[in-house]
């Protein structure tokens, strides 16, 4: 029995370990190291899409929310129509009431028409450009800016303020985009200094809106401020400006 402990069990041990290691090197050998492994990708299968809500946008103010400049016709309102189906968004075309010169007081007094009110209230996407023709065009901002500059940003504002108070009415859920101004004079004399004051406008926006997430300030300065994407009357965006607005506003939806 001590014999059988110490040297036939040990012996018969070492035996079948000799023969699993050979079995194993046999199989290395001959590349039979058990199931290959796939490093192919597997393909899932696609999800199934949730339509979303369709979008409804509306595009309200002065030109440049009428399009002024854009040689198409298409401006910001056309233009979004087109990227918002070139990225299979579901939307319906966009309405547009701008009107050229519009200031302040004159989209809020258009607002008061039911007509507005209604369209306003079947949108879920308002977009607004408007507060330009009150800067530019009170004062001659293209040659040096007023000094009074900050009072009337300010003026400017509050009316804006207002405007979004009646979408709000009109539209409590909507998405608000409001447009951003660029200098369009950024290659006259006072070019810098109105850059400048572009960028405190677009600065008093973002604070007077920020704690409303439903409103978004689409900034523009940039689009405008290296390359020249105006149209021939050297105020209004041109094809590609428009575009580029649009993308933007794509982008926030």
């Amino acid at each position: 029995m001590r014999r059988f402990l110490l040297w036939y069990l040990p012996a018969g041990a070492a035996i079948i370990a000799a023969m699993t290691f050979g079995a194993g090197f046999y199989s290395f050998l001959s590349g039979d190291t058990g199931k290959p492994v796939d490093f192919v990708p597997q393909r899932r299968s696609a999800a199934t899409e949730v339509p979303g809500a369709r979008i409804a946008p509306i595009i309200l103010g002065d030109s440049l929310a009428r399009g002024a400049g854009d040689e198409s016709g298409l401006g910001i309102g056309g233009r979004l129509d087109a990227e918002l189906k070139r990225r299979s968004i579901n939307a319906s075309r966009t309405i547009n009431v701008g009107i050229n010169g519009a200031r302040t007081g004159d989209l809020l007094r258009q607002m008061e028409s039911e007509n507005v009110k209604r369209l306003i209230g079947e949108a879920n996407v308002v977009i607004v450009s408007i507060g330009g023709n009150d800067l530019w065009g009170g004062n001659d901002w293209r040659n040096a800016a007023p000094a009074d500059a900050s009072s009337i940003m300010d003026g400017v504002l509050g009316r804006i303020g207002e405007v979004m108070k009646k979408v709000r009415e009109a539209n409590p859920r909507a998405r608000i985009f409001m447009i951003g101004l660029y200098n369009p004079f950024r290659e006259g004399p006072g070019g810098p200094a109105l850059s400048s004051l572009v960028a405190r406008w677009n600065g008093k926006l973002l604070e007077r809106f920020s704690g409303d997430t439903n409103i978004t300030i689409v900034q523009t300065s940039d689009l405008f401020s290296h390359r020249d994407r105006l149209a021939l009357d050297r105020f209004h965006p041109g094809e590609e400006g428009y575009a580029m607005i649009a993308r933007r506003i794509a982008d926030g939806l």
